[in-house]
């Protein structure tokens, strides 16, 4: 090959290597304008569904503002006198969501979370109310109740005792009966909380109710000094000594400044000068001797963990509005219209098992009990809380559906 051959040559083999180098790969132009377009649109489409979102969780913050609450009767804020003014307290409505919102757990308060209704197998309910909480109050409403839904209230079960705690036996015995009573039936009891699914029947459809626990027992001790206590003692006992004047005049603030037993609330004890019933987490931990020692961290825990699980609604008619809206939305079969009914026969209720001698208590002797319901108090906030993000619950899906 000659010398001009071979550099020809060799420029064409360049010229083919950089045709492979620098090719253009051809791609179609409406392809790359189609691919643009569709980013275009997501985007557009991302942002307009989150500025939604923004708007509506907006519109939430201002209706839990606590000037709503107060003009639509559901104010979170009113706990109880000495809680006044902690606008954003985790234990009022408002408190809650704010709390919820920064946190971003509001995203988990949901109906399917917070509904336990779902998990009962049998169409009965079981009310296990603690003493002193105005459970009394929802007595005129239970009637209206079971006129308009069709449902069967009963106030008697086979157990009458006192007691704190109910023997094996005991339990055996109510269980059965409760598992027997009809379709619609709603059970109201004092009685502790009770392990259907444990001895083997089907699990009802527990609900209860709380209160504040320095209230529970002024009221309480306000209550065994009544004139209605004092007549049915002279009823019973005709003849017998009764307790002296100054014992009935006694206030609850004279009686804790000064030592009195009746007035002691001393920690993790189990035996009580007066049968108080002062555990309100008892009605809730259950009949195991555990959840006897009073004001008992492993007690309250315990108890949390039954409403968290086998409860339903637990509320407080220190919130009634908030209480029957869950009561109403989250069991409807049992509580629909009881807020219409309630309202309904306000004057009756408010009326019902009324102490004319109105319970007062000193904050200075308030204070000095509370530090004595530490956890009785933890166990009462965490009921409270659980009730207001059920409440959130129904006004979440109600504005974002």
């Amino acid at each position: 090959m000659s010398l001009n051959a071979e550099r020809s040559y060799k420029m064409k083999l360049r010229d083919v290597e950089n045709a492979f180098k620098y090719r253009r790969i051809p791609y179609p132009k409406r392809s790359v304008e189609l691919i643009a377009l569709l980013a275009i649109s997501c985007t557009f489409f991302l942002f307009m569904h989150t500025n939604k979102l923004n708007s509506r969780l907006k519109e939430m913050e201002v209706k839990l503002q606590p000037s709503e609450f107060s003009a639509l009767g559901l104010t979170g804020n009113h706990i109880s006198g000495h809680d006044a003014g902690k606008h954003d307290d985790i234990n009022t409505l408002h408190g809650t969501y704010q709390y919820l919102k920064s946190t971003g757990q509001l995203g988990r308060v949901t109906l399917m979370n917070l509904n336990n209704t779902r998990f009962a197998a049998l169409e009965v309910v079981v009310f296990n109310r603690p003493t002193r909480v105005e459970s009394e109050q929802m007595m005129p409403l239970f009637r209206q109740l079971a006129a308009m839904n069709d449902i069967n209230v009963v106030l008697n079960g086979p157990v009458r005792t006192m007691n704190r705690t109910r023997t094996e036996t005991e339990q055996l015995t109510e269980l059965e009966w409760a598992s027997e009573l009809e379709k619609g039936s709603i059970y109201m009891a004092h009685s502790n909380w009770l392990d259907f699914a444990g001895f083997g029947y089907k699990k009802p459809i527990y609900v209860s109710l709380v209160r504040d626990p320095i209230d529970r027992v002024v009221t309480d001790f306000y209550k065994r000094r009544s004139w209605v206590k004092r007549a049915i003692f002279r009823r019973m006992y005709p003849g017998r000594r009764e307790r002296p004047e100054e014992w009935y005049n006694l206030s609850f603030s004279e009686c804790v400044r000064s030592g009195d037993p009746e007035c002691r609330f001393v920690q993790y004890s189990v035996s009580d000068y007066v049968k108080d019933f002062k555990r309100q987490s008892l009605y809730f931990c259950g009949n195991e001797a555990d959840c006897l020692p009073f004001n008992s961290h492993h007690a309250v825990q315990v108890a949390k963990r039954r409403v968290e699980k086998e409860y339903s609604v637990v509320g407080t008619l220190e919130e009634t509005n908030i209480t029957l809206t869950v009561f109403e939305k989250y069991i409807p079969r049992f509580f629909n219209h009881a807020r219409f009914l309630y309202k309904l026969n306000s004057k009756s209720i408010r009326n019902r098992n009324r102490n004319n001698r109105k319970p007062r208590i000193d904050p200075d002797v308030r204070e000095m009990v509370r530090r004595n319901f530490t956890n009785e108090y933890e166990f009462y906030y965490f009921c409270k809380q659980r009730l207001y993000k059920q409440y959130l619950a129904l006004q979440l899906e109600n504005n974002l559906s």
